[in-house]
């Protein structure tokens, strides 16, 4: 980790990281750690994401409303940085496909602050219907899931 990167955290990091592969019960430590980073601004979320947490109004989306500073507004910047990343992989978005209204502000913030996309997400490969890793790729983001993230800070739960 670069010190003061930023990690642009998508809907799928948390959701399937606290409900399905890291979940506060068993990897207890796991979560205040992110809350750490969360405080010192280098992992955000746009806000577009908590309205997508908040659908579910579950525990996940209680921990994510807590953490004071995770969701960042759509500034100027990140606007800018969105219409890139819509010119570059429009399929991104797209009404009855599935894909989270979300997605490409997680990749423009990270765009807009040279930072890393999270999330659960696979690439498809296939320009029609792009994930999040195809949209960081088309435009120089990097991109990672949460276990390579959690790797990368160097901790370790054993």
């Amino acid at each position: 980790m670069a010190l003061g990167e930023l990690y642009s955290f998508d809907t799928s990091a948390f959701i399937n990281g606290q409900r399905d592969q890291f979940p506060p019960d068993v990897v207890p430590r796991l979560w205040p750690k992110i809350a750490g980073l969360i405080e010192f601004g280098q992992v955000q979320s746009v806000d577009v994401v908590l309205h997508e947490l908040k659908q579910k109004d579950d525990e996940t989306a209680t921990w994510c409303k807590a953490q004071h500073g995770l969701f960042v507004p759509l500034d100027l910047d990140i606007q800018q940085a969105t219409r890139t990343v819509l010119k570059t992989c429009p399929k991104l978005i797209g009404v009855g496909s599935g894909r989270s209204g979300a997605d490409p502000f997680v990749v423009a913030l990270a765009l807009a602050r040279g930072g890393s996309v999270v999330t659960d997400e696979t690439a498809t490969g296939h320009p029609q219907r792009p994930k999040i890793p195809d949209a960081c790729a088309a435009v120089g983001v990097r991109c990672m899931n949460l276990l390579a993230f959690i790797r990368e800070q160097g901790w370790s739960f054993g």
